[in-house]
């Protein structure tokens, strides 16, 4: 769970770089849904939109109320995603042949087997 918070919390650096980035290209005024990232860890999900602490996640810095701000100030949008279609998947784990195919064909990439 800790490895999910410090990828959101870098991601939020580019969140930020987005929100000031879009209103530049003079087509929306800005952006006024909060953006969704999505997680396949669903206790994650569940911990980042419940307002209690647990025991079992006290070793979770600062980094951890940084993204729940962010959810809670409707700047971003934490959404469980199942495995199967985390599309990011190849990039970051080994998977079965078949579902690598998948996800390769689901990124929009083409297969060259």
């Amino acid at each position: 769970m800790y490895a999910e918070f410090i990828a959101y919390y870098e991601a939020l650096g580019q969140v930020n770089w987005l929100n000031k980035f879009i209103p530049n290209l003079k087509v929306v005024e800005s952006i006024d849904k909060p953006l969704k990232l999505y997680c396949d860890n669903e206790p994650t999900v569940l911990y980042a939109h419940n307002n209690k602490s647990s025991n079992a996640a006290k070793h979770i810095d600062i980094k951890y109320y940084v993204v729940k701000d962010k959810i809670r100030d409707h700047v971003i949008s934490l959404e469980h995603i199942s495995t199967e279609k985390m599309l990011a998947d190849p990039l970051t784990k080994g998977l079965p042949p078949n579902m690598f195919r998948e996800h390769v064909a689901g990124i929009g990439l083409r297969e060259s087997l």
